[in-house]
């Protein structure tokens, strides 16, 4: 399992950079090439490369739009997931008051330790610890096993068979929804992300943009630098908001998981252990 695609194995400070760069060295070359084609154009050329440059840098607002809208949406899925989760978990660990003991026991415990795994899984992925990270969610998984373990065969350890009838159907489908909002979580940071087409269309199409503004430049004989390069630098700055939106390890922007912190403290309250820092 990876949560590595495409621009995620670049640091953004680094990608910042290289895009500037690759930008100012496209704007560079147009500008040269219109230099060169200057003696030859005429009024009217210009006014058409005018034209073209307008519609490629509104063909490329649209792409940075659609891509930030997209980019954002993953990013509020991811939170509202994690809104649901802790819910879910909180609402399960209350239906766990309905059950016979020790299970009703034993699921508070299980239960507490899946949220303490949650919290410390986020402590993980800003440290960008992946084999940790991934032997955290499969322990997650473990004890969603063995939560649904003891709604399969309650009773059990005393020997007794238990009526299905008997048993806590709220709280069979609180563990049924943990595990489906787990799933959900993991679809959410692996397979939910902005197609590498839809960045490679990106690319082309603002290199595209900065060519022919550099070109027009290049035509007129005449450019502000300053104006200029500030497209390079802005659309660079624009790139790393999405690329860190859709990223799951995101750096700029951050979760708050604090409704997970809250639920934590008061499992913990209610199992008697001392609350964390």
């Amino acid at each position: 399992m990876s949560f590595d695609q495409f621009l995620d194995p670049f640091p953004l400070p680094g990608l910042f950079v290289s895009i500037i760069l690759l930008l100012m060295f496209v704007i560079e070359v147009g500008f040269r090439r219109g230099m060169a084609h200057r003696p030859k154009s005429v009024k009217a050329q210009t006014a058409q490369v005018r034209a073209i440059m307008v519609a490629n840098l509104g063909l490329l607002a649209f792409m940075l739009a659609f891509t930030f809208s997209t980019a954002q949406q993953h990013y509020e899925t991811r939170v509202q997931h994690m809104v649901d989760e802790a819910r879910i978990a909180g609402t399960a660990f209350l239906q766990a008051d309905f059950l016979e003991e020790p299970t009703s026991t034993r699921a508070k415990a299980l239960l507490y330790q899946y949220i303490s795994d949650r919290l410390e899984l986020r402590n993980l992925i800003k440290q960008d610890r992946v084999p940790e990270m991934m032997a955290i969610i499969s322990k997650a998984e473990d004890l969603q096993r063995e939560l649904w373990a003891l709604l399969a065969s309650p009773g059990s350890e005393g020997g007794a068979a238990v009526d299905p009838k008997a048993r806590n159907e709220p709280f069979v489908n609180d563990i049924i929804g943990l595990i489906d909002i787990h799933n959900l979580r993991i679809q959410a940071a692996l397979m939910n992300r902005i197609p590498v087409i839809v960045w490679l269309s990106l690319f082309f199409t603002a290199i595209m943009a900065m060519l022919v503004v550099g070109y027009q430049a290049g035509l007129t004989g005449k450019r502000t630098p300053i104006a200029t390069y500030s497209l390079a630098v802005v659309f660079s700055a624009v790139m790393m908001l999405i690329t860190d939106l859709d990223r799951p390890r995101m750096s700029m922007f951050e979760i708050n998981n604090q409704i997970m912190i809250n639920l934590h403290s008061k499992m913990g309250l209610e199992l008697g252990h001392p609350p964390s820092d």
